[in-house]
């Protein structure tokens, strides 16, 4: 939660935060007017925490001879969905990877058939190098999503611990 604290009246503190707003290109999904302002901004896309989807709020309050803001930021949901069920589909396929590499290792340490092995066949035969392409192929897949997974969360927590990061933006823009 940020506050900031203008020296100009409440009304015009109003028409120029959300003139701001608008020129971010944010979506108002609701306003008072003279008194608060809640907004969208951002998208589905962003990495950052000034580009990621989030609602803004901002209450407009007046405070002496001026005017007082208070804003509080949050993730927008499908934003968080987003993330928290790519993650979980990135996982599945990295375990399908690493259990396909698996089964044609056994294949070829064992000499056993498994569900995968048929990737290892080329021209209907099995193929040893093909077969080591195929499991080097898929841990190396499985690896990558793995890491991209680590990024992902990793990130996921950066934007949840700055997300105020626009706001505080926005409200220094109004102090100027």
């Amino acid at each position: 939660m940020l506050t900031s604290n203008v020296s100009a009246e409440i009304e015009r503190t109003y028409s120029e935060l959300r003139g701001i707003l608008l020129e971010k290109n944010c979506t108002i999904v609701s306003e008072e007017p003279h008194k608060n302002i809640v907004v969208r901004h951002g998208s589905l896309r962003g990495v950052s925490p000034r580009n990621a989807k989030k609602v803004v709020d901002y209450q407009i309050s007046p405070r002496d001879s001026g005017a007082r803001i208070v804003s509080q930021s949050s993730v927008s949901p499908d934003w968080a969905n987003l993330t928290l069920w790519g993650n979980v589909a990135a996982a599945v396929v990295a375990a399908i990877f690493w259990w396909i590499a698996s089964d044609i290792a056994n294949l070829l340490v064992d000499g056993k058939s498994g569900y995968w092995t048929w990737l290892a066949a080329a021209f209907g035969y099995p193929n040893v190098q093909y077969a080591f392409f195929m499991v080097n192929i898929t841990q190396a897949l499985s690896v990558v999503l793995l890491v991209a997974i680590i990024l992902e969360i990793l990130d996921a927590l950066i934007v949840y611990r700055r997300i105020s990061t626009f706001a505080d933006m926005t409200l220094d823009e109004l102090a100027e």
